[in-house]
């Protein structure tokens, strides 16, 4: 049965024309015999991420990718791919008042959470009285003023001042929780407790974590009729790009999204049923840390910029297939809507004469081939993921045109838990890492810039503005754009953002990220496609892998063993 409900009035998610609103749901029903989970074992790919650590808190610094999407939802899904997509997932429909200071959510009656008991209003209540009371659950900076329950099925949230443009995070992003397991939580322990059997929404339960191998298993009462289609899905976990292209090459995996050089000769050709998605969603920087160290001071960072040549790290790692980032780090053409006019031309600074300048403006001399300041020579570290073979290969890159520059950059290549680790608490001096995968400007520049997002240096933060940038400037052009609906009123707002963005350069924008999403079409069929791209492809991306996970489905009736 389909059944079309609204899911608020139109409104554009990103400054620009009105953007429609997809909100027709997907199926309809639940309770049990839903005949989801019909076919055998889905298997995906994580990357080279080691082995798995049975944590599913969706508060922790990097939970399991399972967490979001599969076992926690949303309220609605947005889709990170096409601006202005809105589905219902746990919602069915919301509405706004008050100038953007008030939101009521009608929630839907037949979920349930996987222990059985249901999903209501109260909940959703909760979830965000949860986060008004606490930093650390309130990991998308709302500026919740109180959360309860009107009616039997409607949630009221309302907040201190505008949140327009908080609707992707608030929506789209914020996972509901089941008071009845959380409040039992102090909410001092409730980042820290490892949740090993989490009690969620979502399609899946968690049947075991063992080592590289992750299954979960398909409910049988899930709210959506039919789905999911397969009855298990694995997750492999690998220690380094190598072994996963390996896996993906030799047929193993029927998803996976690691990146894979000549993919064209080393993947496509392999087999006529392999299929390439490639939606780029994000931009990747050198993202320095602007609160201490070397990268606090900002022409340290233009100094490292200007050293780089991207477009010969472009085509040595990429093939060509990643276009140099522009100064403002605005993804293009997704934002091209938000895009400063004047600002329209603007390429990257480069050279070693503009080196040579913002050094020598922040007291560095050149002393034989190294800049130094008070007798100590200009050293960076950058730390990456050591299985990411493509930044391994970026980052010794920008080594020798750092130190042709006169510039040292030490690479640390290290685990993910460790790196993500250093990166959710602030304790680095400059990351190779990337940010975006969503569908709203916004969004993205918050996520990037906003000061009221990570916590001092030493706590953590899973949101991002990881390396702790702050600028009243910015913040203000932020909740400017927050405060209207309207895009004539919002552009010259993210006109402000780009001009101090190339004025501060508080992250180093390299080149718009590959997002290669491999599928095996002789295992999986109904996934994303260019052609039919109902939800952003990347498996590891929250929440649109979850929204995908459900609706993958084995190919002729064919599926994994």
């Amino acid at each position: 049965m389909i059944s079309t409900t609204t899911a608020g009035p139109r409104r554009a998610l990103a400054a620009g024309a009105a953007l429609t609103l997809t909100v027709t749901l997907a199926a309809c029903g639940g309770g049990k015999n839903n005949n989801g989970g019909s076919g055998g074992v889905l298997t995906v790919a994580t990357g080279s991420t080691g082995n798995f650590i049975r944590n599913f808190n969706p508060f922790a610094p990097q939970p399991l990718q399972a967490t979001n999407g599969m076992i926690y939802e949303p309220l609605f899904h947005l889709n990170a791919a096409k601006a202005g997509e809105i589905e219902p997932w746990l919602a069915t429909k919301y509405t706004w008042s008050d100038g953007g200071k008030t939101l009521r959510v009608t929630v839907r009656t037949n979920a349930t959470w996987n222990d059985g008991k249901p999903f209501t209003a109260e909940d959703v209540a909760w979830t965000f009285q949860m986060a008004k009371e606490s930093k650390a659950q309130n990991m998308y900076a709302l500026p919740i003023a109180s959360a309860g329950v009107e009616g039997k099925d409607t949630a009221l949230i309302k907040f201190s001042k505008s949140a327009y443009t908080k609707e992707y995070f608030i929506l789209g992003k914020m996972k509901m929780l089941p008071k009845h397991i959380w409040s039992k939580i102090p909410v001092k322990e409730r980042a820290t407790t490892l949740n090993t059997n989490p009690v969620g929404t979502g399609p899946w339960k968690v049947k075991s974590v063992k080592g590289m191998t992750m299954d979960l298993v398909a409910r049988d009462d899930y709210y959506f009729k039919g789905l999911p289609h397969f009855k298990t899905m694995r997750y492999r976990s690998f220690t380094g790009n190598s072994a996963v292209t390996a896996a993906v090459t030799s047929g193993q995996i029927d998803w996976g999204g690691g990146f894979i050089p000549d993919i064209k000769k080393n993947y496509l050709a392999k087999n006529k049923n392999f299929e390439l998605v490639n939606i780029p969603l994000a931009t990747t920087f050198f993202l320095p840390n602007a609160k201490q160290g070397p990268t606090a001071d900002v022409n340290v960072r233009k100094a490292i910029s200007a050293a780089l040549d991207r477009e010969f790290m472009n085509r040595s790692v990429y093939d060509g297939q990643a276009p140099v980032a522009n100064p403002m780090a605005l993804l293009l053409p997704n934002y091209e809507s938000v895009l400063d006019p004047s600002l329209k031309d603007a390429v990257i600074e480069t050279g070693q004469g503009k080196v040579d300048q913002y050094l020598t403006a922040s007291g560095y001399t050149k002393s034989g081939d190294a800049w130094e300041k008070d007798g100590k020579k200009l050293s960076v570290t950058v730390e990456l993921v050591s299985g990411w073979t493509d930044y391994v290969s970026v980052a010794q890159l920008a080594k020798q045109q750092l130190k042709k520059a006169g510039i040292e950059l030490v690479v640390k290549a290290e685990s993910y838990a460790q790196w993500s680790n250093n990166r959710a608490r602030g304790q680095f001096q400059m990351l190779l890492d990337n940010s975006g995968y969503t569908p709203d400007p916004r969004a993205y520049y918050a996520q990037l810039l906003d000061s009221n997002i990570p916590p001092k240096i030493g706590e953590s933060t899973n949101v991002g503005n990881f390396g702790r940038y702050s600028n009243p400037a910015v913040d203000k052009a932020l909740d400017e754009i927050a405060s209207s609906k309207d895009p004539a009123k919002q552009k010259p707002w993210y006109y402000k953002i780009q001009q101090e963005f190339i004025k501060d350069m508080p992250a180093i924008p390299l080149f718009y990220a590959q997002n290669e999403q491999e599928f095996n079409g002789n295992r999986v069929t109904g996934y994303p496609t260019e052609d039919d791209l109902y939800a952003a492809p990347s498996i590891w991306l929250d929440p649109d892998g979850g929204w995908v996970a459900a609706r993958i489905k084995p190919a002729n009736g064919k599926a994994g063993k």
